[in-house]
């Protein structure tokens, strides 16, 4: 076997492989007998067929092409050793140059070299969230309102109150080419006041607290003007008129904290417990959103010290599982990919250039850096950590929106391997990821004594207050 070497622009190489004429002699009749094998020839047992009767009822160049096939894989990996290669996927055979002697051109993707800066030199100090007790009072309250009771109210509307009334919402200058109306005459339910203050909330931030004051049979005119960076493009920067119609206001009677109650919600048996549960909860959810904030901008000025060189592919598939991740949430919000780029306005292609390859790059070279992090510090989880993992990773995939679906996917042995696959990927990620914060922050961070969960004790049941309380609406320009 004679290799010719050529690297190109793109961190791949050419190799140009030939092989002898009696290499491929050889494989010819390999091919032969793979084609006797399945195919049903007069006179002969499967696979028994000479090679000159498979020839003649075949043909050549049929055999030769089989042939070709099966050299490429029974000697790619020979290739690869002998050219000094390590590839970062599977190479690609661009061309036949000849089949006299055999020659083949392959483009090989090597493997992405990552140059790590002084990653020392990043500081970012670490301060892990502290949950007040009246956070806590607050969530527990808010628990305590999912199984409220509404009793009508003969008075105006004030915060905290369950109300339902009809909206339209109208431009007060239309886009060009947009109808004036942008919202037709629907009904809202919501509590004042309540998970008013996201920028999510339909049909704006703050939305409820404009019925405070009001009674029932009324109605009400006012206007919101939308900031120039809303996530709705049809809506960005323009004023709109709303119109609310009150239907009807009701007071929420909250259940009284007791024992009872807590074991009716979740089988707690004390109120401590389940004060004790609330807070646990609120400092996981604290610590969870205070780490991703924190070692995405620890990562992504980690990167800017550093230089990658990968295939295309790599970037490619990346793409490829932001793209996926994206039709998942979607699905979610019961939307497809074709109904979101009509409303965003877009092509597949923009799309992809705009904000799915920019993601898949952010997403990519954090990824090879934390891998190559766990290399030269040789960074190795332990068992322990290994089987806490697993057992999260499984939780996590049982409860996600298509954990079902994945799992009748896959062989029982496969699915295992797997899951086992992704926890031991993510203590990995885990275990650099705390030893850059130490490096960073200069201290480890306090780690808290884990409390048991009280005897009997579990999560909460899902509350029902969708039925009661909160029917938001979809953007109906969405």
């Amino acid at each position: 076997m004679k290799l010719e070497t050529k690297p190109l622009d793109d961190h791949q190489v050419n190799v140009i492989a030939e092989f002898e004429n009696s290499d491929l002699e050889a494989y010819m009749h390999k091919a032969a007998r793979k084609i006797a094998e399945r195919a049903k020839i007069p006179g002969f047992r499967p696979g028994k067929a000479p090679y000159a009767v498979v020839l003649r009822m075949y043909g050549d160049e049929a055999i030769r092409e089989q042939a070709i096939e099966i050299l490429v894989d029974d000697k790619y990996p020979a290739i690869l050793d002998e050219a000094k290669i390590e590839a970062s996927g599977a190479g690609k055979l661009e061309d036949i140059i000849s089949t006299d002697p055999p020659k083949f051109s392959f483009t090989i993707p090597l493997a992405p070299v990552i140059t790590l800066g002084d990653l020392a030199s990043v500081k970012k100090e670490y301060i892990e969230p502290v949950i007040s007790d009246d956070k806590v009072e607050e969530a527990i309250k808010r628990v305590l309102s999912s199984y409220a009771s509404p009793t009508d109210a003969d008075r105006p509307a004030k915060e905290g109150d369950l109300v339902n009334m009809e909206l339209s919402g109208d431009y007060v200058k239309a886009p060009e080419g947009e109808d004036k109306s942008f919202i037709a005459k629907t009904p809202h339910q919501a509590i004042i006041g309540e998970n008013d203050t996201h920028k999510e909330t339909w049909p704006f931030e703050g939305f409820s607290k404009n019925v405070v004051g009001m009674k029932a049979g009324e109605s009400k005119t006012f206007t919101h003007t939308y900031p120039k960076d809303n996530p709705v493009e049809k809506l960005q920067g323009k004023k709109l008129e709303f119109t609310v119609e009150l239907k009807s206001v009701q007071e929420l009677v909250l259940p009284e904290l007791n024992e009872e109650f807590v074991m009716k919600i979740g089988q707690f048996q004390t109120v401590d417990d389940f004060k004790s549960y609330m807070r646990r909860r609120l400092e996981a959810d604290a610590k969870a959103d205070y780490d991703n904030t924190y070692f995405d901008e620890l990562l992504d000025q980690m990167v800017t010290l550093s230089s990658f060189k990968y295939a295309p592919h790599m970037l490619d598939e990346e793409i490829h599982s932001v793209q996926h991740s994206l039709q998942d949430t979607l699905a979610q919000q019961r939307m497809d990919l074709e109904t979101y780029l009509k409303v965003r306005k877009l092509t597949m292609d923009e799309l992809i250039e705009t904000e799915l390859k920019p993601m898949a790059i952010k997403r990519l070279e954090r990824s090879l850096l934390v891998t190559e992090i766990s290399k030269t510090k040789d960074l190795k989880p332990t068992d322990e950590e290994l089987e806490n993992s697993f057992h999260q990773t499984v939780n996590e995939i049982s409860m996600s929106y298509n954990g079902k679906d994945m799992r009748k996917s896959f062989s029982d042995k496969n699915f295992s391997q797997a899951v086992a696959f992704e926890a031991a990927n993510r203590a990995m990620n885990r275990k650099v990821l705390e030893h850059l914060r130490d490096m960073a922050s200069g201290k480890p961070a306090k780690k808290k004594t884990t409390e048991k969960p009280a005897e009997g004790e579990t999560k909460p049941k899902k509350t029902t207050r969708a039925k009661k309380a909160s029917t938001e609406q979809t953007d109906s320009a969405a």
